[in-house]
């Protein structure tokens, strides 16, 4: 089998662009052989291996195009990368996978078009939302709360929900008619979910010809042994300062809980944070070797994001060193969770019941016995590369011989 992974960054710059590398990297030390067709240098040194070819269209991101004009239309439909990813797949044997991990940075709705036209299988993570959501997140960014349109309905094609503005959204908009056209047009496609939770809420929105599985992405952590979470004192905030991630309602929760807070990251909620909560320690990002010590300094790590986020690997990271967690229980990780054992889960944006969750970890023998299960479950089933290879090995050889076996049956 051969997989041909499409991905708009060739170097890690986010979540999405890591998962392709390192998925490149383990199917092909796995024995796979792989090309990787991205579009914008440079080309990260994981993709180094014998049985890796890159392929590198060599393109900017989107936005960075001369000319709004212009930027809208490559974001749209890029005709270059259409031909590009056209005369690649072409040249793929018949065992052949395309696995898109991302295409609206660069590549644009061609690459799915590229990818249909080929009739070899297809597979999509799904990262993000944006295969049904023209703005990504499923969220109204305008009025600060998740979206409930039906997607590109009159209700959604009408409502001024993106963060930029209306104009940037009937970008999106036509952007999305395309994928959507796209999509539909790949006759053996299967979508890749990073949670349970993210499926089940994305599949009543995707083409229903299609497949899906579950395939957490992977979070390689070394095993050390587990934190006393009992001696720390503070909840944790890890990520952007953003209004779908909710950093204001856990400043609010934490003051109300008489809590100690502190903020990593970075975000234009920075101010509001510390203005909600005089008290709360704000930091700027640590370097990646640095993220576990951060973690496993705090009492709790909290998730309280009020858009559907689908599977932020924080939460596992955490786990993995016997931090217990308070989430919103519509995002991807309240799968893993059990309420009230190994962790909390609350409302998105239920400030009320974040204080509470709070105020119990406050009580050490909680902490501590909640951070004990949440190690215990942790590596009971560990996210390895190892696990996310075989399980993406499995949806691929599914998605080959599943066809053939209906044509024989």
């Amino acid at each position: 089998m051969r997989v041909v992974i499409v991905s708009d960054f060739g170097s890690v710059n986010g979540g999405a662009a890591k998962v392709a590398i390192e998925s490149a990297r383990g199917l092909a030390e796995a024995g796979t052989d792989v090309v990787f067709a991205c579009a914008i240098a440079p080309v990260s040194e994981r993709l180094m291996h014998p049985r890796i070819t890159v392929e590198l269209f060599g393109a900017d991101e989107v936005w960075k195009v001369n000319g709004r004009l212009a930027a809208a239309r490559q974001g749209i439909w890029n005709e270059a990368a259409h031909r590009w990813l056209a005369r690649l797949f072409g040249k793929q044997p018949a065992n052949t996978v395309i696995h898109l991990h991302q295409w609206t940075k660069a590549f644009s709705p061609a690459a799915i078009a590229a990818a249909g036209v080929s009739g070899l299988p297809v597979a999509i993570t799904m990262h993000d939302y944006f295969s049904f959501c023209p703005a990504g997140g499923y969220f109204d960014f305008q009025a600060g709360k998740p979206c409930d349109k039906a997607p590109m309905g009159a209700a959604c094609i009408s409502a001024n929900c993106d963060r930029a503005s209306y104009a940037h959204k009937l970008v999106r908009v036509a952007r999305q008619w395309r994928s959507d056209r796209a999509m539909v047009a790949c006759r053996n496609l299967t979508f890749l979910h990073v949670s349970d939770f993210a499926r089940s809420f994305a599949v009543p929105f995707l083409p229903k010809h299609a497949r899906h599985v579950t395939v957490e992405n992977m979070m390689e952590a070394e095993r050390r042994a587990p934190v006393d979470v009992a001696a720390n004192r503070h909840a944790l905030f890890l990520g952007r300062f953003t209004q779908e991630k909710a950093a204001d309602v856990l400043a609010a929760a934490a003051l109300a809980a008489d809590m100690p807070v502190r903020f990593v990251g970075e975000g234009p909620l920075a101010d509001a944070v510390r203005r909600i909560n005089p008290d709360a320690d704000v930091r700027g990002w640590v370097s990646p070797d640095r993220v576990f010590d951060e973690i496993g300094e705090a009492r709790v790590l909290v998730l309280p994001s009020i858009w559907f986020e689908p599977g932020p690997l924080v939460i596992a990271e955490a786990r993995s060193i016997g931090v217990p967690v308070i989430l919103a229980r519509t995002t991807g990780p309240a799968s893993w969770i059990s309420d009230g054992e190994d962790g909390i889960l609350v409302d998105g944006g239920a400030s009320a019941q974040l204080a509470a969750a709070l105020s119990a970890l406050k009580d050490d023998t909680m902490a501590q016995r909640m951070g004990e299960a949440a190690y215990r479950r942790y590596w009971a089933d560990p996210l390895t590369t190892d696990r996310h290879v075989r399980r993406t090995l499995a949806a691929y050889g599914e998605a080959v011989l599943g066809p053939r076996l209906a044509l024989s049956a």
